[in-house]
């Protein structure tokens, strides 16, 4: 057997347990596009993901968007400072490079929890003067709320469980996988 067959099949026996299934994902994924084609047709539609977690889901959310003109961008965000007691601060390592203003903008993302990295970037966009700006999230946390924060698109409410896969990451392993998978034992 080689070394790439043994995941995710092992990764999941052995702390992680098959959560929801690239099935679901997928038709999630196609309802979303749907979704969105109807919402901005004939439109003009800035995509912003925010990376590294949103790649997987934009790239296949982007191909089940029809009747728009699509564009994307990336962000990426991460917190300084931040610790049990405080919740550090967002810097921006990569910014937008494309003109916002009088555009509709979209922000993409895999999962939202706390909404503090989403509702610094939602507030960084608003400044860019576009026509609107929404927030499209396949998984939502919303118990785990540090700040209000909604997203217009929903894909999925999951529970309160550690996830990896479809993007998203255990120490940048496992964004590759087809399904999503969570934590056996929560802490």
């Amino acid at each position: 057997m080689h070394e790439k067959d043994k995941f995710p099949s092992s990764f999941a026996s052995s702390q992680f347990v098959k959560y929801v299934d690239r099935k679901e994902i997928k038709t999630v994924v196609e309802t979303l596009g749907h979704t969105i084609s109807q919402q901005y047709a004939g439109q003009d539609l800035v995509l912003v993901g925010v990376l590294k977690g949103s790649m997987t889901f934009l790239a296949d959310l982007a191909r089940h968007i029809r009747g728009v003109r699509v564009y994307i961008d990336f962000v990426k965000l991460h917190a300084v400072g931040r610790s049990k007691e405080s919740a550090g601060t967002i810097c921006l390592s990569k910014d937008l490079t494309t003109n916002l203003v009088d555009r509709n903008v979209l922000i993409v993302e895999e999962i939202i929890d706390t909404g503090r990295a989403l509702s610094f970037l939602k507030k960084r966009i608003q400044q860019a003067s576009p026509r609107s700006v929404g927030v499209v999230t396949l998984f939502d946390k919303p118990y785990k709320r540090a700040v209000p924060m909604t997203a217009e698109l929903i894909g999925k409410k999951l529970e309160d469980s550690f996830v990896v896969g479809y993007g998203l990451d255990l120490e940048d392993y496992g964004r590759n996988f087809e399904d999503l998978f969570s934590l056996k034992y929560p802490n």
